[in-house]
């Protein structure tokens, strides 16, 4: 404890009285005026504990925390760490930085990044100097250098800043993990290995708002009670080699070729739409390049079922596939295929 004596605006002015309470030295100071505030300043730094070496070994696999305000992330965030790291408040917005906290889960060393919650854009002043500005901000950077986002909906149901919150960390190429928290509000805490009716309801509805990111797995749980949150915090490591993971140029082809011949592509207007190669170009996320003759040709949908057939033969789960189409080189043979 440092006593501190403010609004002794004048050097003149004394705090003698101040020593009666027996806390040792008392600093005289004015926070108005400036005077003292040094000398306050160098107290409390004597007092606190010695600066530890930051934990970040390069090797901690970092896992942030995302979703809209009040979806309960500083409190999943006390129950992965069995303490009391965030404040919980039912009032949104208390969370105002990204938490970094440093965790060692089955000797898995883990960084855990606690963020503010992400209202929608309409609501949040684009000022520079607004708070909530920077909030969304420094949660935007958070999703940037995470290795795995798990996004946070809540029970009562999916809403438009979901979708926009799950669509960032898509483009952003993360593996995702979708956590529907609070279900002890809807049902009685199940085993988890089966899906009862409630969460295959909204499973459903999931799809329909969020398609984009189908391959996320889903989990039910609630923070508060820690129910689902280790098996939850088990697949967000499981699922980050995923991003990692490379297909030979041989596989890739065998695979498509195969998925070409069970459903050709569809001519348009009689021009026939050729497949010469496919080819992986970049991990994190795991990036294919398909050569066909007229990229302009290919439908997006047919696009979408080439992803479905790579996901089923490969584990791609929780990943982001970025597949794009480029024009192939006339000279090129229909199926190239390199060890």
């Amino acid at each position: 404890m440092i006593v501190a004596a403010n609004k002794l605006d004048a050097r003149h002015m004394k705090s003698a009285n101040h020593y009666a309470l027996r806390l040792g030295e008392v600093v005289e100071m004015s926070a108005m005026g400036g005077l003292g505030v040094a000398e306050l300043t160098e107290k409390i730094e004597d007092v606190l504990p010695p600066l530890e070496e930051d934990e970040d070994t390069g090797e901690n696999i970092k896992i942030a925390l995302v979703g809209r305000p009040n979806v309960g992330k500083s409190q999943l965030t006390n129950t992965i760490l069995g303490y009391e790291r965030s404040i919980v408040s039912p009032v949104p917005g208390t969370t105002r930085d990204a938490i970094d906290t440093y965790l060692s889960w089955n000797e898995t060393p883990l960084m855990l990044i606690d963020t503010a919650g992400m209202r929608r854009k309409s609501r949040v002043k684009k000022d520079e100097t607004s708070v909530e500005y920077h909030m969304v901000l420094r949660s935007l950077r958070a999703i940037d250098r995470a290795d795995v986002i798990i996004l946070l909906i809540e029970a009562g149901g999916v809403t438009d800043q979901d979708t926009k919150i799950a669509g960032y960390a898509h483009e952003a190429g993360k593996p995702l993990l979708i956590a529907v928290n609070k279900w002890d509000l809807i049902e009685k805490p199940t085993t988890l290995e089966k899906r009862t009716p409630a969460q295959k309801d909204f499973e459903a509805n999931l799809k329909n708002y969020l398609p984009f990111v189908s391959y996320a797995p889903v989990h039910f749980l609630s923070g508060l009670n820690n129910w689902g949150v280790e098996e939850l915090v088990d697949d967000a490591i499981a699922i980050k080699p995923n991003a990692e993971l490379r297909i030979t140029t041989g596989q890739l082809n065998d695979i498509i070729r195969r998925a070409v011949a069970e459903h050709p592509i569809p001519s348009v207007k009689g021009r026939p739409v050729k497949l010469r190669y496919a080819t992986q170009f970049g991990v994190n996320p795991p990036s294919i390049a398909v050569f066909v003759n007229q990229p302009e040709l290919l439908h997006f949908s047919y696009v979408r079922r080439l992803e479905n057939v790579i996901r089923a033969k490969f584990p791609f789960r929780g990943v982001p596939l970025k597949i794009e189409v480029r024009k192939s080189n006339p000279r090129d043979e229909k199926w190239e295929k390199h060890d």
